[in-house]
C-alpha cells in the first residue's frame, strides 16, 4: 500500500525521536552504527524499500545481503537478518533513505550530535565521512540548513520554489570552470534532484518531468547571461534533459492522469507561456522546450487553438521565438496556409529550427507537414550551410539525409530531392552520388564527378562501371581526363595507366560504332606526346599501334 509524504513524515518524526534516544551520540558504538549507516545509504546500497502502514521492508546490500523491516510504531522492536540484536547499521541506512524524503539526513545527524556535550576528537570521525560524501564546508548548523532549503510542498508552486532552493546548493560555475564536463555536471545535478522525488510511483514521473524543466529553463538562462558559448559536445547536455523529459512523458502516458495533476499541468502551460512573453534573448533550447510540451503533453486541439489566438495577439511578434512558437502551433495544427505567412518571415533560423520538427514529423509519419517543410528549407539551405564551419556542416548535412524518408520524398518529387542533394554539396555528395545512380542519371553523375575531380580508380567504386555499362559514351570524358593526367605523370606506372584508359576508350567506341572518332584521338595522343619514348613503347606493348 501506498503512502503520502505528510503520512510518511507523521510515523516518521516519533520513530526518529526513539532512534536518537536510543543512540548515544558519545558512545563510539552509537556512532559506529550511524557513520556505517550513513555510508550504505550514500552508497545507494539500500534497495527495494516498500512502505506500508505499520512497518517497511528493505534489501541492504552489505558484505552479505541482509533484509530488514522497520516497525514505526515500536522502532526498538524492528528486526534485521545480519547477526547483531541491538539497532544495527543496516537499520539506520533505511531509515536515513526514509528520512531523506522528508528531511535532510544531515541535519538529522546534527541533532543527533548535538545531545553530546563532548567535542574535538569524539565528533572528528562522523565529521570526516559526511565531508568525504559531499559535504565540503563541514557540518553546519541545522538552522541554517533549514533556512536555506524549502520544503517540495503540495502544489506545483511549491515545487518550483523548491527546485530554486535546491539549485541554490549546486555550484553553477562548474559548468564553465570545467566545460569539457559540462554534461556530467548536468546529469549530477539531475540526480540530486531526482532523489528527493515523491514515494508515489504515479507522481514520479510528473516530479521528472518538472525537475528536467526547471533544470533546462534556469542552466540555459545561466549560461546565456554569463554568455557562455556551448559547442556540439556541450550541447549534448539538453539532449539529456530532453531525454529525460520525453522518458518521463512517456510513463504519464500510459495511464489517464489522475485529475490532480490538472493544477500541474496548467502550471506548465503557464510556464511556456512566460517563455513567449519573456525578454530574455531566444535560444535554441527554449524553443526545443516549448516544442517538447506542446507536441507530447498539450495535445487537445482546443488548447492549441487557444494558444495560437494568444500568439497572434502578443506585442512580442518580432522575435524569434515568437515566430517559431506560432509556426509550431500551424504545424501542429496542419494549418499548412498560415504556416507558409509565418515561413516567410523566418530566414535561415527556419533550418536552425527545423531538427525538431522534421524528426517529431517524419518519424510520426506526418509526411505532409514534414514536406512542407523540406520545400522551404530548401531555398534557405545554402545560406545555412555557409554559415557553419565543416565539421558541423558535415554532421548537419549527414543527420538532414538520414532523417528524411528518401523512399517516400522520390515518390512524391523526384526534383526536389535532387535540388536538395544539389544544395548541400559538397557535403552531401556520397547520397547525391548514389541517388544519381539509383535514378540512372549518368550525364548528372559525370557533371558532378567533373566538380569533385575524384581519381578514375576512386570513380570506380562510385559508379563508373554502371556509367560504362549502360551509356558508356558518357564516360568518354572522364577516360579523356584519366589518361591525359597519368600521361602529365611520366612514369612508366603511369603510362602504363593511361594506356590501360585508352583500352577502354577504344571500347566505348567499339560500342558505339564511331571507330573512326578513335583513329583520330589515337592519332591526337600520339602526335602530342611523340616525344615520351616511354609512353610510346607502353603503346605498342598494349597493341594500340602497331610494333
Amino acid at each position: 500500500m501506498s503512502i503520502r509524504i505528510q503520512e510518511l513524515k507523521d510515523k516518521l518524526l516519533p520513530m526518529s525521536q526513539s532512534i536518537q534516544n536510543e543512540l548515544d551520540s558519545s558512545a563510539d558504538e552509537s556512532k559506529n552504527v550511524v557513520s556505517k549507516g550513513l555510508l550504505l545509504f550514500r552508497q545507494n546500497l539500500v534497495s527495494h524499500v516498500k512502505v506500508r502502514e505499520e512497518e517497511v521492508t528493505a534489501e541492504v546490500q552489505d558484505v552479505t545481503p541482509v533484509s530488514v523491516e522497520l516497525n514505526f510504531s515500536f522502532p526498538l522492536l524492528s528486526k534485521c537478518s545480519c547477526p547483531q540484536t541491538t539497532w544495527c547499521r543496516h537499520q539506520m541506512a533505511t531509515f536515513f533513505v526514509l528520512y531523506n524524503k522528508v528531511g535532510r539526513v544531515s541535519v538529522w545527524i546534527q541533532d543527533w550530535r548535538s545531545q553530546s556535550t563532548k567535542t574535538g576528537d569524539q565528533s572528528s570521525a562522523l565529521e570526516n565521512l559526511l565531508k568525504k560524501h559531499g559535504h565540503n564546508g563541514g557540518l553546519r548548523k541545522a538552522s541554517d540548513l533549514l533556512n536555506e532549503r524549502k520544503t517540495r510542498g503540495n502544489s506545483p508552486e511549491d515545487w518550483w520554489l523548491f527546485f530554486e532552493s535546491l539549485l541554490k546548493q549546486e555550484d553553477l560555475e562548474l559548468l564553465e570552470r570545467q566545460p569539457y564536463l559540462m554534461d556530467v555536471h548536468v546529469q549530477n545535478i539531475t540526480k540530486r534532484f531526482m532523489k528527493e522525488a515523491p514515494f508515489e510511483r504515479e507522481w514520479k514521473p510528473l516530479y521528472q518531468l518538472f525537475a528536467t524543466l526547471f533544470l533546462s529553463i534556469h542552466i540555459d538562462l545561466y549560461l546565456q547571461q554569463r554568455k557562455v558559448d556551448l559547442n556540439r559536445e556541450q550541447y549534448s547536455m539538453y539532449d539529456f534533459l530532453l531525454g529525460e523529459m520525453e522518458e518521463a512523458v512517456e510513463k504519464l502516458s500510459i495511464h489517464a492522469m489522475p485529475f490532480s495533476f490538472d493544477p500541474y499541468i496548467a502550471f506548465l502551460k503557464k510556464k511556456t507561456v512566460e517563455m513567449s512573453d519573456s525578454q530574455e534573448q531566444s535560444t535554441l533550447m527554449k524553443a526545443e522546450v516549448y516544442r517538447f510540451l506542446w507536441y507530447y503533453l498539450f495535445k487537445q486541439k482546443s488548447w492549441r487553438k487557444d494558444e495560437v489566438a494568444r500568439l497572434e495577439e502578443s506585442s512580442e511578434q518580432d522575435s524569434a521565438f515568437y515566430q517559431v512558437a506560432l509556426l509550431h502551433q500551424y504545424l501542429l495544427l496542419e494549418d499548412l496556409d498560415k504556416a507558409s505567412h509565418v515561413v516567410d518571415n523566418l530566414g535561415t533560423e527556419l533550418v536552425t529550427y527545423s531538427e525538431f520538427w522534421l524528426r517529431k514529423f517524419f518519424v510520426g509519419k506526418r509526411y505532409e507537414v514534414g514536406f512542407f517543410l523540406v520545400k522551404n528549407i530548401l531555398s534557405r539551405m545554402p545560406d545555412y550551410i555557409g554559415q557553419l564551419d565543416y565539421y558541423e556542416a558535415t554532421r548537419f548535412v549527414r543527420w538532414f539525409v538520414r532523417v528524411l524518408p528518401m523512399d517516400w520524398l522520390m515518390e512524391k518529387d523526384r526534383g526536389l530531392v535532387n535540388e536538395l542533394l544539389l544544395s548541400m554539396l559538397p557535403y552531401s555528395f556520397f547520397t547525391y552520388n548514389e541517388y544519381l545512380i539509383n535514378v540512372k542519371a549518368y550525364r548528372e553523375w559525370v557533371e558532378l564527378q567533373k566538380y569533385m575531380s575524384y581519381s578514375i580508380q576512386e570513380m570506380d567504386g562510385m559508379g563508373l562501371r554502371d556509367v560504362y555499362k549502360e551509356a558508356p559514351e558518357l564516360a568518354l570524358p572522364i577516360y579523356y581526363t584519366g589518361v591525359l593526367n597519368a600521361i602529365e605523370q611520366k612514369n612508366r606506372d603511369s603510362y602504363k595507366l593511361a594506356v590501360r584508359y585508352m583500352k577502354k576508350i577504344r571500347t566505348i567506341y567499339k560500342k558505339t560504332k564511331q571507330t573512326d572518332k578513335w583513329d583520330v584521338y589515337l592519332d591526337y595522343i600520339l602526335t602530342r606526346y611523340k616525344r615520351l619514348r616511354a609512353f610510346q613503347e607502353e603503346c605498342r606493348k598494349g597493341k594500340l599501334i602497331d610494333a
